[in-house]
């Protein structure tokens, strides 16, 4: 009896630790509207036209944020913004406290601290992009969305 309830409990933890993990939506995964895997017409359609592009034209920036592009695909592979106002899906952004993070999105996937800072990512359900948070002092100073490596 011992041994099956140790196996049960085994188990149960287990399934916890899968179902904690990646728990944002890809649609959950954007800035601005503007979503990992767009195109630069569907950008322009949300975003409008960008106040400039850097030389290579994969990278443009708006009031508040930037949107990188894949020199391949030719689609989003990240959205940054250091600006507040510049909000999620979930109305996260920059200048909040941190404690929205956990409340809006539960336990990060991973912490990363380095200095006066720490970044708090989550990895969408299917692992493919990310989410990522970075606080000082107990404020969001930095949000980024980008496809995970």
């Amino acid at each position: 009896m011992k041994k099956f309830l140790s196996v049960l409990l085994g188990a149960a933890f287990a399934f916890s630790a899968v179902t904690c993990a990646a728990s944002v939506s890809p649609d959950k995964i954007a800035l601005a509207g503007v979503k990992i895997g767009m195109s630069a017409s569907d950008v322009t359609r949300i975003a409008g036209q960008p106040n400039s592009k850097n030389n290579d034209g994969d990278k443009w920036y708006y009031n508040g944020f930037v949107v990188e592009f894949d020199d391949d695909s030719n689609t989003v592979e990240e959205v940054s913004t250091k600006s507040n106002g510049v909000a999620t899906p979930n109305n996260v952004a920059v200048g909040q406290n941190e404690g929205v993070l956990s409340s809006t999105y539960g336990a990060a996937d991973k912490v990363k601290q380095k200095h006066n800072y720490v970044t708090y990512i989550y990895f969408s359900n299917d692992y493919r992009q990310k989410l990522e948070f970075t606080v000082s002092n107990g404020s969001i100073i930095e949000i980024e969305c980008s496809k995970e490596d």
